[in-house]
């Protein structure tokens, strides 16, 4: 079996964010989650692989793992999403929370006609905007 971990898990650990295909899985390092579809898995990496490319360069990095901090993957996983979510007619919530990013994703799809024509350059103001939580002390 192949895992399908989902590139949008960091917003699945915060009770603001969902998704309908999502299972969360235990595992020693902790909580993730994995995607029941290969084809909503496929969507998401890809558009995952979209807001990446697209917001690299406005933090100064290059797609290394070794050297790119983990907060920029978290920033682009959740200003990814909003984004996408401002950008798609009907889609809209109250404050920043998304009730199920695989129903987003087929109506983005719908409305720009495939993940390709997305406009990911409008997405890199959401995501360097996004902020971190601030944890809290102990």
């Amino acid at each position: 079996m192949t895992d399908r971990i989902c590139p949008f898990s960091a917003t699945l650990a915060r009770s603001d964010f969902a998704c309908a295909r999502a299972t969360q899985v235990i595992r020693r390092g902790g909580a993730e989650f994995t995607c029941q579809s290969d084809t909503a898995h496929t969507r998401c990496r890809q558009l995952f692989e979209h807001c990446k490319q697209a917001a690299l360069p406005a933090f100064g990095v290059e797609d290394d793992l070794t050297r790119m901090p983990q907060s920029v993957l978290v920033k682009i996983q959740f200003g990814g999403l909003l984004g996408v979510q401002r950008m798609t007619p009907g889609q809209t919530s109250a404050g920043n929370r998304i009730d199920d990013i695989d129903a987003l994703l087929a109506a983005a799809i719908d409305h720009f006609s495939g993940l390709e024509s997305i406009p990911y350059e409008q997405l890199v103001d959401d995501i360097t905007a996004w902020k971190l939580p601030r944890r809290r002390g102990r």
